[in-house]
């Protein structure tokens, strides 16, 4: 299937925001009350974001495999979960993610506990939850979904604008 660039926007801002979902749950009920995770201060993550689209990219000739889905799924979100820690810490001097204390981390970027966990993702990503927003993304309108993509640019463009000179004021004043 051929998405238009619209379609790809909307993919991506909607898996940003089930990453969003998915690691503020997480954190929060390990820290037993609401955390509010991301680098950017609306509701949106974007390496979840990013990572879906890759995997769901690179996965099209293994579609029929899911010990393949796994594998690359492992392979390309460790690859880039340590790519981005390592990028965000040397901008901005603070780490958003820290996995030092896990068995086997990677410079605290990344650990063998979680790169398993990205490749289930990629599973259930790859086989249960794209073919349903697939579905539903496909129905909407184009003129609705450009519209609404356009506005979601638009409100991402501004967040990130504000985060990072927030992170780079927060960095300044630390100094």
């Amino acid at each position: 299937m051929q998405y238009s660039l619209t379609q790809w926007l909307l993919f991506f801002f909607l898996y940003c925001f089930l990453g969003w979902i998915w690691e503020c749950l997480y954190v929060s009920a390990h820290e037993k009350k609401w955390i509010n995770r991301g680098f950017l201060y609306g509701p949106l993550i974007p390496i979840y974001g990013f990572g879906a689209i890759i995997v769901f990219l690179i996965t099209l000739s293994v579609r029929d495999s899911i010990p393949k889905i796994f594998i690359v799924g492992v392979s390309c979100s460790t690859a880039l979960e340590y790519g981005t820690g390592v990028v965000m810490q040397k901008l901005f001097h603070r780490r958003y993610w820290d996995y030092n204390r896990k068995r086997f981390n990677l410079n605290g970027y990344v650990c063998p506990f979680c790169s398993l966990g990205w490749g289930l993702f990629s599973v259930v990503q790859i086989k249960v939850l794209h073919p349903f927003f697939e579905s539903a993304i496909l129905e909407i309108p184009t003129v609705a979904a450009s519209f609404l993509s356009m506005i979601f640019v638009a409100i991402y463009a501004a967040d990130t604008a504000l985060s990072v000179q927030s992170a780079l004021c927060l960095q300044k004043n630390l100094k």
